[in-house]
């Protein structure tokens, strides 16, 4: 059924300045000017063909067909507000929003909210890739998923972890380039060495070097293994040695990953890449990894309170127990 009824605008203007009998602080409350009211009330009367205003040099008063739809309005706009926040609620208690990043989501995560959705089909899990962003906040999001270092004890908010070591690895194309043997047994310290120096590393635009802290703990460890004890002394200089080779910045880490299959460099890889590995198209010519780092599974105290947030992070838990460090 068709409805011929007034611009919106019109009404939401009129119902203002009626509540208010002035058109100023009607201008003010619906941040317009006050000629765009008088503008609004104007073309709403003509409409209607008739006056809803009674104006004076400085007042205005209501008709009484005016009062009566101020009556009206008033009523229909608060059922309007009653129902949109009602729909804006359902969406709250069916709606999960997850913050994480596009390489865990394809990775790790979509399998998972995929099972998740087979025994809660009315849930809608929504996923926003904001993440690492600047101005994220956990409090717009009811899940976040972040990658950064392990906690021996649980950050506030936080309701599950996986430890993820990091490696470095190669296309074989990129080894075969360099005349590298990718079968070959080296430790870390061949990676400040010829023909690894020319070699680009790629790497997330980060302050902290994930390369460096992974060449000093990884030498660290190899020197522990073929140093005598009296030589032990000379280890912690050696380890902190710097990389001298080149670096190259991807900060989308999938991006990343097509770079290094490409054979544009090496990457520090975790486990959420065993599918590159296992079918070769990745290789590990190292064999020391960094530990310490991982995926860490937040939610604010103001969302846990949804029974269907709270379902989910159950069902992400259980997973997370699963998983044993292996996607």
């Amino acid at each position: 059924m068709k409805h011929y009824l007034p611009p919106l605008d019109g009404l939401k203007a009129f119902e203002s300045a009626a509540r208010h009998l002035s058109f100023s602080l009607a201008a003010d409350e619906l941040c317009i000017t006050k000629g765009a009211v008088s503008y609004q009330i104007r073309k709403l009367e003509e409409h209607l063909q008739y006056d809803l205003f009674k104006r004076s040099v400085r007042q205005v008063y209501l008709t009484d067909g005016g009062q009566m739809l101020l009556q009206t309005t008033q009523s229909l706009f608060s059922d309007l507000s009653e129902t949109l926040n009602r729909l804006q609620e359902n969406n709250r208690q069916t709606g999960i929003t997850i913050a994480v990043t596009t390489y865990v989501a394809a990775r790790w995560l979509s399998r998972h909210i995929s099972a998740f959705n087979e025994h809660y089909p009315q849930v809608n899990v929504l996923l926003q890739h904001s993440v690492n962003a600047a101005d994220f906040k956990l409090t717009d999001v009811d899940i976040a998923i972040r990658w950064g270092p392990c906690h021996t004890r649980p950050e506030p908010n936080q309701f599950g972890e996986i430890p993820m070591a990091l490696y470095p690895v190669a296309s074989p194309q990129l080894l075969e380039r360099y005349s590298i043997d990718a079968g070959a047994t080296r430790n870390a310290r061949h990676l400040a060495e010829p023909p690894f120096t020319r070699i680009p590393l790629l790497c997330e635009d980060r302050q902290l070097d994930m390369w460096q802290a992974w060449f000093g703990e990884a030498a660290a460890e190899a020197d522990q293994v073929k140093t005598r004890p009296t030589d032990l002394v000379n280890k912690s200089e050696q380890a902190t040695c710097a990389l001298s080779n080149p670096r190259r910045v991807i900060s989308d880490a999938n991006v990343r990953v097509q770079a290094a299959i490409d054979g544009q460099g090496l990457i520090l890889a975790d486990d959420m890449m065993i599918n590159e590995l296992n079918s070769g198209l990745l290789v590990c010519p190292f064999a020391e990894s960094l530990h310490g780092y991982g995926y860490t599974f937040l939610s604010s105290a103001s969302r846990v309170q949804n029974p269907q947030t709270q379902s989910l992070i159950e069902w992400l838990s259980k997973q997370v127990t699963a998983t044993e460090h292996t996607p």
